[in-house]
C-alpha cells in the first residue's frame, strides 16, 4: 500500500506530461503567411514552432483577401496580415479573432528623386498612382492633403498594382505613388525616388507607430488550441529577439521571402520602413485599431459601422499574448 501511494502521483504525473507531449505532437498548425519581410519566416525557416512541439504546414498568400478566405473556408488557421482587412472580415465574420501586433509603420509616399514636391499643396495637379480606395494608403493620403486643405478632385490619383508602380515612376508616367514597403523603400535604396511622408508620419496608434499588420486566428482553432497559439506567441517573440541582437543573420531570411536582394531587406529593416514591435507591445488593444478605423471611416475608406464598438469587444484577444509574458523567462 505504501509503495502504491508513492507510484501512483508518479505514474499520474508521467501520464499527464506524455498526454501534452502527445497533444503537441499531434497538432498540425495551418499558418497563411505573405511573401514580406514578416516575423513568420524567421519562425518558418529556424523551425521555431517544430522546437515547441508543433507541426506546422505553411501557405504563402499574395495578400490578405485571399488568406482570409481560406480561414473561413477552415483550410488554414492563423495569419498574419494588415490589420484592416481583419477588421473588416470581423464585422462580418465573427470567427475570426485578433491576437498580436507584429508591425508598425510600413506604408508611405514617394516621389520622383528629382520631383520639386515638398508638401500636400505641391501634388496638386500631380499624377500619383495608388492602390485602390479600399486600401489603407489611401486613407492616409487623404489624411494627409485633407490636413492641408487640398481636395481630392486636384491629385490625379492613378490606380496600380504596387510592384508595378516602380516601374511607372522611373518611366516618367507617374509623379509618385502610394504604397508599402520593400516597394517604396526599395525606389528610394535605388534613387529612382525621395520618401515624402510614412504613415508614422501621419498618425501614431501604437508604441509610438502605426499599426500596420498582426495576426488572426479562427477562433474555434483557439478554443481547441489555445497552446498552439501561445506558441506561435512565443515563437515569434523568439524571432524578434533573434533580429534585436543579430539582424544580419535574420536579413537573409527576410531577402528569400521577398524575392528581393539581402541590400533591398536590410534597407528595410534598418531605415524602420517596417517596424517590428517588441514583445511587449505586441499585446493587441482595441483603442488603436478604433482609431484607426475612425480615420479611415472620416476619409471613406470604409463605410462608418455603428457597430464598431461591439464588433472589437468580441474581435481583439489579448489574453493569448499576456499569457505569453506573464512566462518566466
Amino acid at each position: 500500500m505504501k509503495l502504491h501511494r508513492v507510484l501512483a502521483p508518479l505514474v499520474v504525473l508521467a501520464a499527464a506530461m506524455l498526454a501534452h507531449r502527445a497533444t503537441a505532437d499531434d497538432t498540425t498548425v495551418r499558418l497563411g503567411i505573405q511573401p514580406a519581410p514578416v516575423l513568420s519566416w524567421v519562425v518558418k525557416e529556424q523551425g521555431l514552432l517544430e522546437k515547441r512541439g508543433f507541426k506546422p504546414q505553411w501557405t504563402v498568400f499574395p495578400y490578405a483577401a485571399p488568406e482570409l478566405e481560406a480561414m473561413a473556408a477552415g483550410s488554414i488557421d492563423l495569419a498574419v496580415m494588415g490589420t484592416l482587412p481583419m477588421v473588416m472580415v470581423a464585422l462580418k465574420d465573427a470567427d475570426i479573432w485578433y491576437i498580436y501586433d507584429e508591425l508598425g509603420n510600413g506604408s508611405g509616399m514617394v516621389v520622383a528623386a528629382s520631383s520639386p514636391i515638398r508638401t500636400a499643396s505641391d501634388l496638386k495637379g500631380k499624377k500619383i498612382a495608388f492602390p485602390g480606395k479600399a486600401s489603407q494608403q489611401y486613407g492616409l493620403l487623404m489624411s494627409y492633403i485633407g490636413a492641408a486643405g487640398v481636395p481630392e478632385s486636384e491629385v490625379d490619383l492613378i490606380k496600380a498594382n504596387v510592384p508595378d508602380m516602380q516601374t511607372l515612376l522611373e518611366k516618367g508616367e507617374i509623379d509618385g505613388f502610394l504604397g508599402w514597403a520593400p516597394y517604396t523603400s526599395e525606389a528610394v535604396r535605388k534613387g529612382a525616388a525621395r520618401l515624402l511622408w510614412t504613415s508614422d508620419d501621419l498618425q501614431k496608434l501604437k508604441a509610438g507607430h502605426w499599426l500596420n499588420a498582426g495576426w488572426a486566428v479562427r477562433a474555434a482553432f483557439a478554443k481547441a488550441n489555445p497552446g498552439a497559439v501561445e506558441a506561435l506567441i512565443a515563437a515569434l517573440h523568439e524571432a524578434t529577439g533573434m533580429l534585436r541582437d543579430n539582424p544580419d543573420a535574420v536579413i537573409p531570411i527576410f531577402a528569400k521571402a521577398t524575392g528581393l536582394s539581402a541590400e533591398a531587406s536590410s534597407y528595410v529593416v534598418k531605415n524602420n520602413h517596417f517596424i517590428y514591435f517588441d514583445p511587449k507591445d505586441t499585446l493587441p488593444a482595441v483603442g488603436p485599431v478604433k482609431a484607426m478605423f475612425e480615420l479611415l471611416t472620416r476619409y471613406k475608406v470604409v463605410p462608418d459601422d455603428q457597430r464598431i464598438d461591439q464588433t472589437l469587444a468580441t474581435f481583439v484577444h489579448p489574453e493569448f499574448v499576456a499569457k505569453v509574458l506573464a512566462q518566466p523567462r
